[in-house]
């Protein structure tokens, strides 16, 4: 999972930093924290091969209530992007937090990712007006996007 969120992650990103900042790491501990939290589904696209994962759950923004999911991570193979891995698990994230009786779901997503944003768009989510930047990602503008689960 790790080499697939490094991948997919610095091929996302990477033209979205200043040059020279220090890509953040995705370290195992923090993956194994997520697949112990019983609050959290980590979801995985494997057709014989890792092809993506994504990771959902309560959402962590203190300013949204209990009723909203979050999609805390979403990644795809580069090699696999546009070939549809990306919409079944989007639409399985969906699934499990409706499942789970959240109400709305949201994602936060780099203003300047056009084509996760058009991804996103694509399948529902709109910005809702929040805002974040945080100094790992060199302090890049994020947005939060979400949507009904109904």
């Amino acid at each position: 999972m790790g080499d697939l969120w490094a991948a997919s992650a610095r091929a996302a990103f990477i033209p979205l930093l200043p040059d020279g900042h220090v890509f953040p790491e995705q370290t195992p501990e923090r993956v194994r924290a997520r697949l112990d939290d019983p609050d959290v589904s980590m979801l995985v696209a494997d057709d014989g091969e890792l092809a993506g994962f994504t990771a959902c759950g309560a959402c962590r923004d203190r300013d949204v209530g209990r009723e909203i999911g979050e999609i805390w991570s979403f990644f795809v193979a580069v090699s696999r992007w546009r070939a549809g891995i990306g919409r079944a698990l989007m639409a399985a994230a969906l699934a499990d937090l409706r499942g789970r009786g959240y109400a709305e779901a949201c994602v936060w997503s780099f203003v300047d990712n056009a084509r996760a944003n058009a991804f996103y768009e694509a399948r529902g989510f709109e910005p809702d007006g929040a805002e974040r930047r945080e100094q790992a990602w060199a302090g890049a503008l994020e947005v939060r996007y979400r949507r009904a689960l109904a």
